[in-house]
């Protein structure tokens, strides 16, 4: 069985950000952080949004046997036995 994991659409974060805007905590100072699950939130830089081409790929677990699929920036899509066809994301280089 192949998990599924929803994936963030520019429509959904539209959205998301125009709930954040009806409140008054949020104005346009307001800092971006990437929560990473350490102990401690990740800046993101204001250059770091780009558009890329990405591919699908699967890889199974070798103890269970479950199936779970990626996307790979298409430069590494070779490597990773991505599926063939590319479609444009939307990505968040947080490179350090």
């Amino acid at each position: 069985m192949e998990e599924k994991i929803e994936i963030m659409t520019l429509g959904m974060l539209k959205k998301q950000i125009a709930e954040f805007e009806k409140t008054e905590r949020v104005t346009d100072e307001t800092k971006i952080f990437l929560d990473t699950g350490w102990d401690s939130i990740q800046e993101i830089a204001p250059d770091a949004l780009g558009i890329e081409q990405a591919q699908q790929f699967v890889v199974e677990d070798e103890l269970t046997h479950e199936k779970f699929t990626g996307y790979t920036l298409e430069e590494k899509a070779e490597k990773m036995n991505a599926t063939p066809g590319s479609e444009a994301v939307i990505v968040i280089r947080n490179l350090y």
